[in-house]
């Protein structure tokens, strides 16, 4: 043999050795033949290729235990068989085998059309008439096989797909786990806090939380990042790390609103930016200092249902600005008569109903000035959940309120 020949021969065996899993899972078929006489399950191996694998049946029973047993890609059933014959076995098949399909062809003589359609109407593929024409066994056989490699492929991709999803769920579940632990909730565990946060996914954009130093004075935050979901939480944990760390050293207010800004511009991509308020309240002086950066007013309300003040949005939202550019300045009141400061994310008014209404700013403000202190952001709670329709996608909602006495 010539050196070319020899190459040939060489390049030829790596190509079949490369390709012949992807070739042997094309081809090669587990078909289980149902025939009650051994002459016809032989005659029907011989006329199919001889790489086929053949699992034999002598009547519809044994046929049914060998559909579950051996999970053929391919059944070929006689009609007229003892025991059980293939209509009835046919129907015991289909109840019993749903999680994939599994082709059924019958093969009846020409003259039984009943048995054919019998066969037909209850589950079976297709048919061949007898006596079989090996072309055409063959050209149906062929299609079938098109049909189940497909099919596999799409089990494969499901099952691939589900462990995808089993393994984002868990990570998914971990992270937020930790996000959990980021949030310091046994400073909300004060008869004077109350709050909700209702994410749209997952993950909330939203976070509120609070740093109480002593009993006359504590701080709080309610933040509002771009976008949605895991993406839209990451900001909130450079938030909240900022927040928790400098309340901790009594820092003013409008230092730690510059420090988040900067940290934002720092460690977040282009465009990421948070609307936010940070406050600090002074039970002994009476007093509460806001910076406000692009989140709906918070307002205090007395114990006469009304709007004592408003804390409105007077800088942009935080991420944005440079040092340079970014204002720090702080709006500080004093209250006269016990109230309760509410604060709020557009989440809120922005929830929409099935009609693609939103809630609004004035539906808000009617069920908050209806109802006394401590009461409101309950009440608030239902009247959003009856409103809201869960089959669009809305924002994170978030509400804060804290009594003032």
């Amino acid at each position: 043999m010539s050196k070319k020949a020899n190459a040939f021969l060489l390049l030829f065996k790596l190509v079949i050795n490369r390709y012949q899993p992807l070739l042997f899972k094309v081809i090669v078929m587990k078909i289980l033949i149902v025939d009650d006489h051994a002459a016809n399950r032989l005659l029907v191996t011989k006329m199919l290729a001889k790489w086929h694998e053949f699992v034999y049946a002598e009547n519809g029973r044994q046929a049914l235990e060998l559909a579950v047993q051996e999970e053929p890609d391919l059944i070929l059933m006689d009609v007229l068989m003892p025991e059980m014959d293939g209509v009835e076995a046919t129907v015991k098949i289909r109840e019993i085998y749903t999680h994939k399909w599994m082709p059924i062809v019958i093969l009846s003589a020409l003259a039984d059309e009943e048995k054919i359609i019998a066969g037909l109407v209850a589950g079976a593929d297709d048919y061949l008439t007898k006596p079989l024409n090996r072309e055409m066994l063959l050209a149906k056989v062929n299609t079938m096989q098109r049909s189940i490699l497909m099919q596999k492929n799409l089990l494969e991709a499901n099952k691939q797909l589900t462990e995808y999803q089993q393994r984002n769920e868990a990570e998914y579940a971990f992270t937020k786990d930790i996000f959990d632990q980021l949030i310091k909730y046994k400073d909300f565990q004060d008869d004077g806090i109350n709050y909700w946060l209702c994410p749209s996914k997952c993950f909330s954009g939203d976070l509120i939380s609070i740093k109480r130093i002593d009993s006359e004075r504590l701080y709080f935050i309610v933040a509002d990042a771009t976008g949605h979901g895991l993406a839209a939480s990451l900001p909130t944990i450079i938030v909240n790390q900022v927040f928790q760390s400098m309340t901790g050293k009594q820092f003013l207010v409008s230092s730690i609103a510059k420090e988040i800004n900067n940290r934002l511009r720092t460690d977040m991509p282009c465009g990421r930016f948070v609307a936010l308020a940070i406050g600090m309240l002074d039970m002994h002086n009476k007093t509460i200092e806001v910076w406000n950066g692009g989140l709906p007013e918070l307002v205090a309300i007395n114990s006469s249902g009304e709007i004592a003040h408003r804390f409105q949005s007077k800088h942009v939202a935080s991420g944005i600005l440079d040092d340079n550019a970014f204002g720090a300045a702080t709006d500080i009141w004093q209250w006269t008569e016990p109230c309760e400061l509410f604060a709020y994310t557009d989440g809120v008014t922005d929830v929409l109903n099935h009609e693609h209404k939103e809630f609004g700013e004035l539906s808000l403000f009617d069920v908050l000035l209806q109802h006394q202190a401590g009461e409101r952001l309950a009440a608030l709670k239902s009247e959003v959940i009856n409103f809201m329709d869960n089959g669009q996608e809305q924002d994170d909602v978030s509400c804060l309120s804290i009594l003032c006495a």
